[in-house]
């Protein structure tokens, strides 16, 4: 066993191992050092975190066979601190995941962090894309963090995106919203909308989710329940680039505000030992809510403010739904493709983004036109993704069993025509354990409260009262513009 060093032979010690880190400032003013991960790549840590402490403890025990003292780690890590805080290096931007160079709103380039072994980066400008080593960006990652797999170069006749929407049973309004989605999240800069998918149980909502995570920022705990306590949604928010929960039934009010602060962009304010300020970080993330159909539930209204922020995504139940291993052994093999496949829809948002002009479209102008400059590569129209974002369908309204069981009956036949008893029973029949109207005339005054619904009443033959219901498609810019319309009760 080696002797025992003394306290100050450990700090000199220390200090020598530490030569391989390079001490730095952030841009917010944390401390940080990069370090040496393999031959050609290097990590950033937080000068006061674990990852740091426990690199430098592996460098000096490799030596010494020993941990070095409190005390003398507490000196060099001072040390490093201030040698960071008054060195020669500038201050840096560190991101996670997702980096920009240039302008945040018409970057100049793109920069993909996928955290694998080798330290690789994918870097995106407007003529293309190609892999580098992660010496001139800094990237933050966590023990959570998942590798992306090396992105494949696309070749014609090899539309990964269309399989995709095949795997995953994507109707087609639903492919608009799903890669509308997808286009943002690879914008640098929020806002972004919050992606919510619905349906019944066993609908591949959970299983969809996953996969969207493991396509664009994997990690150890792809879906999490929502957080109590605003705070901890932001430390969540802090480690993860795309956030997913499972088993929304409702939003309290407080959790609802800060997942449209998150969408749009908050702040994070991290207390530092032994100095005065704390360290501010602006978070902006894109976020997927997963809200399962339960006819027992009662009704319950998302706030106008959160629901003008979402991409609906309403997942039907499944005739014939295939093993989970099956669709992850096809999604597994087509993700390089797909990842390829997003990285050229990047390049081709950078080079068309300057000449996007697109009006009248209230929600999500900024994402709208980046996603619009992708569509070529993404496989969409321009108009279907205006027409999209316009939709007052395509945003939450979260939980009306009601409302549900309409639309379902008018997915089958666009207009329903009959007295009100008739629709009462086939209602009965869609969702019996629904708390419906009881009575045809209660059922009668309540469709007043559906604004995306056209409802028009006549006298049958008989003196019956006939009813004929269609979904509103004139009120779409309207609801689209004011999301108020579709609610008037908060």
């Amino acid at each position: 066993m080696p002797a025992r060093i003394p306290p100050s032979d450990q700090a000199r010690a220390l200090l020598f191992h530490a030569r391989a880190a390079t001490p730095f400032p952030s841009a917010n003013g944390e401390l940080c050092a990069s370090v040496p991960s393999s031959i050609d790549s290097r990590r950033v840590f937080p000068l006061r975190s674990a990852e740091f402490r426990d690199w430098l403890t592996a460098n000096y025990y490799s030596e010494f066979e020993r941990a070095p003292s409190a005390s003398a780690f507490r000196s060099v890590l001072r040390t490093l601190e201030a040698c960071a805080r008054h060195g020669d290096l500038p201050a840096q931007k560190i991101d996670y995941r997702l980096s920009f160079e240039g302008d945040r709103f018409t970057p100049s380039r793109i920069i993909l962090n996928l955290a694998n072994a080798n330290g690789e980066n994918v870097e995106i400008n407007s003529h293309g894309w190609n892999l580098a080593t992660n010496f001139q960006h800094c990237f933050r990652e966590f023990t959570s963090t998942l590798p992306l797999p090396a992105p494949q170069q696309t070749v014609p006749g090899n539309d990964a995106l269309t399989r995709m929407a095949e795997l995953f049973r994507l109707s087609p309004a639903n492919r608009v919203r799903v890669f509308t989605w997808i286009a943002a999240t690879l914008r640098p800069v929020g806002p972004y909308p919050v992606l919510v998918l619905t349906g019944p149980t066993a609908s591949g909502k959970s299983v969809f989710a996953r996969a969207l995570r493991a396509l664009l920022d994997p990690s150890t705990v792809p879906l999490r329940r929502l957080p109590a306590r605003d705070r901890e949604l932001l430390q969540v928010a802090f480690q993860n680039w795309i956030l997913a929960f499972d088993q929304i039934e409702r939003i309290p009010s407080r959790i609802s505000q800060a997942l449209c602060a998150i969408s749009s962009g908050d702040a994070l304010e991290v207390a530092q030992p032994d100095y005065r300020d704390p360290v501010v970080f602006q978070l902006a993330r894109p976020v997927i809510l997963i809200a399962p159909k339960d006819e027992t539930q009662p009704v319950w209204t998302p706030s106008r403010t959160l629901s003008n922020r979402t991409l609906s995504i309403d997942f039907p139940s499944l005739a014939a739904p295939r093993p989970e291993a099956a669709i992850w052994s096809a999604f597994e093999a087509l993700r390089p493709a797909l990842l390829g496949t997003l990285c050229t829809a990047v390049a081709t948002a950078l080079h068309r983004i300057r000449d996007i002009d697109l009006a009248h479209v209230a929600r999500f102008s900024d994402c709208a036109a980046w996603a619009a400059a992708a569509a070529p590569a993404l496989g969409l129209e321009q108009s279907a993704i205006v027409e999209t974002l316009r939709d007052p369908n395509s945003m939450w309204t979260g939980s009306d069993p009601l409302r549900a069981a309409i639309h379902a009956l008018l997915d089958q036949s666009p207009v329903w025509t009959g007295d009100a008893t008739a629709f009462l029973g086939q209602l009965r029949a869609a969702v019996p354990f629904a708390p419906l109207p009881t009575t045809p005339k209660g059922l009668s005054q309540l469709l007043t409260r559906f604004p995306e619904l056209r409802v028009t009443r006549s006298r049958g033959m008989q003196g019956q009262h006939i009813l004929s219901i269609e979904k509103n498609t004139g009120a779409s810019q309207t609801a689209a513009n004011d999301a108020s319309v579709l609610f008037p009760e908060d």
